[in-house]
């Protein structure tokens, strides 16, 4: 993707932390420059949706924090209903990293609305089945005001049975190394990711957002789903696509179609072929 000037990310790095989250939205609390990206070995309290916990043994992940505050010429924009977009480009840097890492032909790497990545697993051309392979959680502050900020945070498993850590996870997740069969430098990884992390943040900044590339890759098009809309149960239907301009799942149920901004998709009763 063109992205025009790039904008460069400060870096910090960290053996052990509570979580990367924590840390980018105390920094940038105490005014440190944005954007911040703070690395870390391992996380003490890792977290996902939901208040779910993200497992993970030191050194075999890549577990990444950005912070982004309001600026009229960073890329948070001043639009609150285009602040998910940050976490998108984000996304999008890793999974375009990750492919280059491990050999990975374009599209393996699919996103899964609304917060996972995932690994296709492509027999002739089709996708037959998926695992996750990392996620991403956003956490906002006073959105559409002049302090607002956002801090986005993104696990990628590269090394290591992830079901050693939890024996539930063994038929939905991998990791990198074990997926592909090859040895990943998770170093090379990172840097990789930041490059065009700055990229796509600089595009976002002159206010481009990549709404092709965001598109192509997502999983669920064509898919039976069941979405967990938490208070208001659960919804059957099928996707028939994903709305550039707020992020919404477009789900059709019963004929008709409903934009679903938040949410959590709980099974994938059908994958679409192809």
């Amino acid at each position: 993707m063109s992205s025009g000037s790039r904008i460069t990310v400060a870096i910090e790095r960290h053996e052990s932390v509570n979580s990367t989250n924590d840390v980018a939205r105390e920094r940038l609390a105490a005014g440190a420059a944005a954007p911040l990206l703070v690395r870390a070995e391992s996380q003490r309290a890792g977290r996902g949706r939901r208040g779910r916990t993200w497992l993970d043994t030191p050194g075999t992940a890549l577990l990444l924090s950005l912070g982004v505050r309001a600026d009229a010429h960073g890329p948070l924009s001043s639009d609150p209903a285009r602040a998910w977009r940050v976490a998108a480009e984000f996304a999008l840097a890793a999974a375009d990293a990750i492919e280059d890492a491990a050999g990975l032909q374009l599209g393996a790497v699919a996103l899964k609305w609304p917060n996972d990545l995932v690994l296709r697993n492509i027999e002739g051309g089709t996708t037959r089945s998926f695992r996750k392979i990392g996620g991403v959680l956003s956490e906002a502050s006073n959105l559409g005001a002049p302090d607002a900020s956002l801090v986005v945070g993104l696990g990628i498993n590269v090394r290591g049975d992830i079901a050693r850590l939890d024996a539930n996870l063994a038929a939905t997740a991998t990791s990198l190394e074990i997926a592909t069969g090859r040895p990943i430098d998770r170093e090379a990884l990172f840097l990789d990711l930041v490059a065009r992390l700055e990229g796509r943040l600089g595009a976002l900044a002159a206010g481009r957002f990549d709404v092709a590339g965001w598109r192509s890759r997502q999983l669920l098009d064509g898919c039976e789903v069941e979405v967990d809309l938490g208070g208001e149960g659960i919804v059957t239907g099928r996707v028939v696509g994903h709305d550039g301009a707020s992020g919404a799942l477009i789900l059709s149920v019963d004929g008709i179609e409903r934009a679903i901004e938040t949410g959590e998709v709980a099974r994938v009763l059908r994958i679409a072929i192809p």
